[in-house]
């Protein structure tokens, strides 16, 4: 029988705990962005489909600095996980608005790691 703990924190400890995690989630989204050479090939690609279509002729030439069809494909994973980010952001950045710094709340284990609170014993 699983054990329901519930761990109490404050509005600022709340608020705290997002912000690191936003500034992580931040953080991850920028590096991306900065490799521009590698975003820039990524948007040029996926316009293209992958395969030619029956009676179009000629073809596709890119440039040696072009991502690979696998390099895409990961971008195109990754920017599924960008999109869940994004959403993630949204919702952390709307709780951390309207939250009191003095207000007490019960938390459950999920809700804990929802918010961004890790497993260091520091008290902010």
């Amino acid at each position: 029988m699983p054990i329901n703990i519930v761990f109490r924190k404050t509005g600022k400890e709340i608020k705290a705990a997002i912000q690191k995690r936003l500034d992580a989630r931040n953080h991850l989204l920028d590096e991306f962005l900065r490799d521009t050479k590698k975003v820039r090939s990524y948007l040029i690609r996926n316009t293209q489909p992958d395969y030619a279509h029956r009676g179009q002729s000629g073809y596709i030439l890119y440039s040696k600095d072009d991502i690979s069809s696998e390099d895409r494909q990961e971008i195109a994973q990754l920017c599924r996980r960008i999109f869940q980010i994004e959403q993630e952001l949204h919702r952390l950045s709307l709780i951390a608005i309207h939250l009191q710094d003095d207000q007490v709340f019960d938390l459950s284990f999920n809700d804990l790691i929802g918010y961004g609170f890790d497993a260091t014993l520091e008290s902010e």
